[in-house]
């Protein structure tokens, strides 16, 4: 069967999630705007990753259906 992910891309999903995570908490000590800025980044990482996975998945069935 098809592989539905790609291992690479989600050990530097999590990666990249845990760092805006982590930016996050050091921030949220800080004001406001700090505050807001990394919550977006962490927003921002969280659908970038939501979005390969569904493209992944849109190439994957479109594939499968072709066949």
């Amino acid at each position: 069967g098809e592989k539905i992910s790609n291992p690479r891309h989600e050990r530097r999903d999590r990666a990249r999630l845990a760092k805006a995570q982590r930016r996050l908490a050091r921030k949220a000590k800080g004001d406001g705007a700090n505050r807001a800025k990394a919550r977006l980044k962490v927003a921002r990482v969280c659908a970038r990753i939501a979005d390969r996975r569904r493209d992944h998945l849109h190439k994957l069935t479109t594939r499968l259906v072709r066949e």
